[in-house]
């Protein structure tokens, strides 16, 4: 059972109804925002809350409280929860506004890079983070059974546009790339844009190409920068994490003690 913080009310709710994507998710279809805390801090909430109301707008979705609310609750939820580095999650589903934490369990080694398959797939509404997540979820299976951390989806075409739970970058001669449209718009990659050293491209990757990029690295809020070394068995540069990725994974780093720190 899961400690959830009901329309600011204590519930206990089983695992598998929480479960995105699943025959066992058991709310209506949704909205949701998941980030990291950093002791018990909750890292660039303001762009999770911003996209959640703005998403919720599209969709015309009523959210019946106020982002100081919802603020309230997460610090709520956050200090109930044992760990200092948590993995929280905002449920808004019609009629209710569910929030829960979990432990963040970063492996470490993923840093080191990992390895990564394309999967022809694609959300039906990729500009929202909605709780329609069968074919992400579908993907990251297979990802999870070919013995990979993430599945990039594609198009028919073959060309790439994100990960099942990530955006995705990469560098070729020393220029950094991403995909300007038909993605999520995530908040690590919205602030790898904003804040980067070096100035991000828009650009298109074919999956008949990955071998002439140099770097490649994936991004979300719980996880951060996530170097990619390996796409569908094949090496990506050398096979290592490259000197860009390295030194946006430093910059991150520092991204997030400036966030929480204020």
């Amino acid at each position: 059972m899961i400690k959830a913080l009901i329309n600011n009310q204590w519930e206990s709710i089983p695992e598998e109804n929480l479960q995105l994507g699943s025959d066992t998710f058991s709310y209506e279809t949704g909205l949701y925002e998941t980030f990291r805390t950093l002791d018990f801090k909750p890292v660039f909430l303001a762009g999770h809350l911003n996209r959640l109301f703005k998403s919720a707008k599209k969709i015309n979705l009523n959210i019946p409280y106020s982002q100081s609310n919802i603020s309230k609750m997460l610090i709520k939820v956050i200090q109930d929860f044992p760990a200092p580095n948590q993995r929280v999650r905002i449920l808004a589903v019609p009629n209710e506004l569910i929030i829960y934490s979990s432990h963040l369990n970063l492996n470490q080694k993923i840093y080191e890079g990992i390895s990564a398959i394309t999967v022809e797939a694609f959300r039906d509404n990729p500009h929202l983070k909605t709780t329609n997540y069968h074919a992400c979820l579908n993907a990251w299976k297979l990802a999870n059974d070919a013995g990979c951390f993430e599945a990039i989806l594609m198009n028919k075409h073959g060309i790439i546009f994100e990960g099942s739970r990530s955006n995705i970058f990469w560098i070729k001669n020393k220029k950094l790339f991403t995909r300007a449209d038909g993605v999520l718009p995530g908040i690590t990659r919205q602030t790898i844009l904003n804040l980067s050293p070096y100035p991000v491209e828009f650009g298109i990757l074919h999956i008949e190409n990955i071998n002439e990029i140099n770097e490649c690295f994936l991004t979300n809020s719980g996880s951060g920068i996530i170097p990619v070394t390996q796409i569908n068995g094949g090496n990506i540069g050398d096979g290592s994490v490259g000197t860009v990725t390295k030194q946006l994974l430093a910059q991150y780093n520092n991204w997030i003690l400036q966030d929480i720190t204020g």
